[in-house]
């Protein structure tokens, strides 16, 4: 149990360094994220009148809500005003924190079940290694704790598996494939398109070379990453659901949506 605590100490700074080797800022954001949900979540454990723990809930609510409204959409926000209202309102050019939709979310859902007492038992360390998971931390799955804790505390899953290693080999080189052979070169075709001072002299021909660029581009760099996750995931013994699904093949809107991010839908 004490080498079992240890390497969960190892993976979740592992993870933590992974998530700020970008930026360092974001490690105080998603370290914030993780102590104040899992406050939320105990409070809501242990509180067991019903009028204090829907307060807790609520606040719970506003603050992962506000932290995604603040970093994604208040530069956009305050554009809008100042066109509607001629305002001078001053763009805070907010830096976009990585990930920072999916791991909000992840733990909206953990709240949540914190209410319904379906998340007792869990430490905080079992609690932060949900979150910080590295495979998936930055584009998603967007996975329950119901999905993962037990597969980390399975002690079947503390031992090498050569036959899961293998696999996630095979799963982690078709995504680099896809991401760094098609999906980057596809880019290339992209970023000559979308410059500035190539945009306004395309021709119709460049013009539909460039979207049809830009179209294999999205595909295969998020299928990619799903390979890689999947793959990375599989070293730690860890099966991450299906996030990803042929979706050009779908004939609709909505199953186009149901296929491009299963987790999210």
């Amino acid at each position: 149990m004490k080498l079992y605590k240890v390497a969960q100490i190892e993976l979740i700074i592992a993870s933590l360094y992974f998530y700020g080797y970008f930026n360092k800022s974001y490690l105080i954001i998603i370290s914030g994220s993780i102590i104040l949900n899992y406050c939320f979540s105990s409070f809501l454990l242990h509180f067991s009148e019903s009028s204090v723990r829907k307060i807790v809930l609520g606040s719970s609510l506003v603050f992962n809500v506000g932290l995604l409204f603040y970093f994604k959409y208040w530069d956009f926000f305050v554009t809008n005003i100042n066109g509607v209202f001629h305002g001078s309102y001053e763009l805070r050019n907010i830096v976009l924190p990585l990930g920072i939709s999916f791991y909000t979310i992840q733990q909206i859902s953990y709240t949540v079940d914190s209410y319904r007492y379906e998340t007792r038992g869990y430490s905080f360390l079992d609690y932060a290694q949900f979150v910080s998971f590295f495979p998936q931390l930055v584009a998603g799955p967007i996975v329950l704790h119901k999905e993962m804790i037990p597969q980390f505390q399975d002690a079947k899953n503390k031992e090498i598996n050569a036959q899961n290693i293998a696999e996630g080999l095979h799963d982690l080189a078709i995504g680099l494939f896809k991401k760094v052979i098609i999906a980057d070169t596809f880019g290339q075709a992209v970023a000559w398109g979308f410059s500035a001072e190539r945009l306004p002299t395309l021709t119709v021909m460049e013009a539909v070379i460039v979207m049809v660029s830009y179209t294999f581009q999205i595909y295969f760099d998020f299928s990619g990453y799903c390979d890689m996750a999947t793959g990375i995931a599989s070293f730690f013994n860890i099966k991450l659901p299906i996030n990803f699904n042929s979706p050009y093949k779908s004939r609709s809107i909505l199953v186009f949506w149901k296929r491009w991010h299963i987790s999210l839908t």
